[in-house]
């Protein structure tokens, strides 16, 4: 739901005018010319699509990368054959980038998450995304002492990149923030909401997961995909996701927005951030709950639907509730959405996958002085203390209660929206 948000790239080394290969041996002088040349391209394979390149004797890796790369419509390239071996050199780099790599959209909130909020500050991290030209790409690998790949999916520059970062001693790390693994593709929200089958994403999971044993270590957002990644890989580090403290809402206007409220004779404004349509299924596991108090007290709350969930604002219309809808929205103009609201919803139907789920939505509403009422999965319950910076349900029942409870006395979110603040502020801020 997030549009683009911009990313330090002046830190970027950029592909140079000249001849690659001797570029690429004044980042790594253990590495001879020659053998670059074999890591970055197949120069066999290359003359026999381009012939033209063969008989004016030109070296591969030199045409493609001086010339191939920005000709109109582009020559061919061709991914040298590494396979998974040892490092061609025993030298292993202790200096240099961290490499920050993912072939999502650069605005997807994983990306943003998992490595440009915690990172951008960082003079020696460097994001790169699916797009980056291949010889700028290259040149930061090969600068790098360390690849981070975000929720890494198979494909042919993927798997390039894990063999030659094997070759040259780059450590490779992957990163994620959800439980991927296909024996869960049954718990995924996509699957649970009706939107994909089983096992068409048992299938896409375990080729995506097929290179996870290439990988030098893990990291991921909760010990719950934790546990799971360890089954595969001892080397797995939890590294909870935080947002910056600078898109905080200062903590003088929480208090003054409070305070400007007349929270006894208003409605309470709820808010339910849907994200994807993959959440279709845990949002009905509150339309029970929620409707109940729509037919008994109408007039006590408003609801705002935002982001692609199905619009179910005319069926609480129907039923006399106010109720909106607002499309997906850039990350500051969602915290600003969140801000004009006295709670947020975020029902998680109970299961492994949802366990292992990180709490950003809390983090998001809590920035701006928010609380949340959700459903009391790992992540949620061990940062919500219920009635105190927020609520936790388990049952129909809870959810029923509190939700009525609060918008009958819309001034409990007042005392958890602050509190919220502060310890999210303490906690999850970077």
């Amino acid at each position: 739901m997030l549009k683009k948000v911009p990313v330090p790239g002046q830190e970027q080394q950029q592909s140079p005018q000249v001849n690659l290969p001797q570029f690429l041996h004044r980042l790594r002088r253990d590495l001879s010319i020659e053998e670059i040349s074999a890591l970055i391209i197949d120069e066999p394979a290359y003359y026999a699509d381009h012939k033209d390149v063969l008989k004016a004797s030109v070296p591969a890796a030199i045409h493609y990368f001086k010339f191939g790369e920005k000709e109109k419509g582009g020559r061919i390239y061709k991914y040298p054959r590494l396979g998974y071996s040892k490092r061609l050199s025993p030298r292993v780099v202790t200096g240099g980038l961290d490499v920050y790599y993912t072939t999502a959209p650069e605005d997807n909130a994983s990306w943003l998450y998992r490595c440009v909020f915690p990172f951008k500050s960082d003079k020696r991290s460097v994001f790169l995304s699916g797009s980056t030209v291949l010889s700028n790409l290259l040149i930061n690998v090969f600068a790098a002492k360390r690849l981070i790949l975000l929720r890494p999916t198979y494909g042919p520059r993927t798997t390039y990149l894990i063999q030659l970062c094997r070759r040259i001693g780059v450590h490779v790390q992957f990163d994620y923030d959800d439980l991927l693994l296909p024996e869960f593709a049954r718990q995924r929200g996509a699957c649970r909401s009706g939107l994909r089958h089983h096992k068409e994403d048992f299938n896409e999971s375990l080729k995506q997961s097929s290179i996870v044993a290439y990988a030098d270590s893990l990291t991921c957002s909760t010990a719950s995909i934790a546990v799971e990644l360890k089954k595969l890989n001892d080397n797995v580090e939890v590294r909870h996701n935080k947002m910056p403290v600078s898109m905080f809402a200062d903590q003088l206007d929480v208090l003054e927005r409070w305070s400007e409220r007349d929270i006894g004779d208003r409605k309470l404004k709820v808010l339910y951030l849907s994200g994807s349509n993959t959440h279709k299924r845990d949002f009905s596991s509150i339309t029970g709950p929620l409707l109940r108090v729509a037919q008994e007290i109408p007039d006590k709350f408003s609801i705002t639907f935002m982001g692609s969930l199905s619009d179910y604002s005319g069926l609480f219309r129907s039923l006399g509730v106010e109720s909106s809808v607002k499309p997906s929205l850039s990350f500051d103009e969602m915290l600003k959405v969140i801000a004009a609201h006295d709670v947020v919803l975020v029902p998680l139907e109970f299961s492994v996958f949802n366990h292992c789920k990180s709490n950003i939505k809390y983090i998001e509403s809590a920035s701006q002085g928010v609380p949340v009422i959700a459903s009391s999965v790992a992540e949620f319950a061990s940062a919500i203390e219920d009635g105190v910076n927020g609520w936790l349900c388990d049952t129909d029942e809870q959810w029923y209660e509190k939700l009525k409870a609060i918008a009958m006395s819309p001034s409990l979110t007042k005392k958890c929206g602050q509190a919220a603040y502060l310890s999210a502020k303490s906690e999850f801020s970077v």
